[in-house]
């Protein structure tokens, strides 16, 4: 049997399971089977042995029972950054990297003193040596890990109440060679408690209505953990109590940022806006949904 004959077949059979987009699953997971890139794998057209076809039909299998793509492959590309994922920890989505780009732009507004390079290595995102960040609910660490890049000279911290998923931060800052985050275990602000104020604080919190969450892809609500995505009953709980509280660990001209579910930004407008915050913008996506919302002192 040749590859292109076993793509075929693999996506057949994804296609009688279920799986939405069975032949773009079924390519990525031979491909990924055979260390082949796609170009030269429909240009050869190679052999395979039964060796790669038993660990292809493992991973079609897998993929067959609903277990995401990117637990299967074991990662997921984040802005340039590989990011480790697997059960027990979110999947990041690329609406996630629209937060990050904005947040990028904010640190850009603040004139926070410049500090030389501090190797050949240094990065275009410029030298903030006293720029703090906190990122809250940091999963995979993706959000942390893409801003530390960019600002290497910054102090970043990160928290999640989730061990798992700490492991697998920490275990993405090692394989990216970030060494400028320390990632927290705790809730919310509780690991930093007392600590210090920040620059930039993000967030992209649970919130799926409990309600809803019943009603997600297979894929997700199998698969993925509840804890990060249950925002409670109308999805707010988050919102609320990292709003409660932000204000008390922002600087003078610091500012939060939030990755928005779909139809929330009104809401969380008026929670930041209760919370004291006067400065608030809501950014669209390029889907015209409301995104990212940023709110300063």
């Amino acid at each position: 049997m040749r590859l292109l004959d076993i793509i075929k077949s693999s996506s057949d059979f994804l296609e009688k399971s279920g799986v939405p987009d069975a032949l773009v699953d079924a390519e990525l997971l031979v491909l990924h089977a055979a260390g082949m890139e796609r170009l030269r794998a429909y240009i050869d057209n190679p052999e395979i042995d039964r060796s790669l076809r038993a660990k292809v039909n493992r991973l079609i299998k897998r993929r067959s029972s609903g277990e995401p793509l990117q637990y299967i492959i074991g990662h997921v590309d984040f802005l340039g950054l590989e990011i480790r994922v697997g059960k027990g920890v979110l999947i990041p989505r690329p609406e996630t990297e629209m937060l990050v780009q904005e947040a990028i732009k904010t640190v850009g507004t603040q004139k926070l003193p410049p500090h030389p390079p501090l190797s050949k290595g240094w990065r275009r995102g410029g030298g903030y040596a006293s720029l703090s960040i906190l990122d809250l609910c940091t999963g995979s660490g993706c959000i942390a890990l893409a801003m530390a890049r960019e600002f290497p000279a910054a102090r970043l911290y990160a928290t999640d109440v989730s061990a798992q998923a700490i492991k697998y931060a920490e275990q993405n800052a090692e394989d990216n060679g970030i060494e400028n985050v320390t990632f927290l275990k705790g809730s919310l602000f509780s690991p930093v408690k007392n600590h210090m104020a920040f620059d930039l604080i993000t967030a992209n919190p649970p919130y799926i209505q409990s309600s809803d969450i019943s009603g997600l892809q297979r894929e997700v609500r199998e698969w993925e953990p509840v804890s990060a995505l249950d925002g409670g009953e109308d999805g707010l709980d988050f919102y609320r109590e990292i709003l409660s509280k932000a204000a008390g660990y922002l600087r003078a001209d610091g500012c939060i940022l939030f990755e928005l579910g779909f139809g929330q930004a009104e809401a969380v407008q008026e929670i930041a806006e209760r919370s004291g915050f006067k400065k608030i913008t809501v950014l669209k996506d390029f889907a015209g949904i409301d995104r990212v919302l940023k709110a300063g002192k």
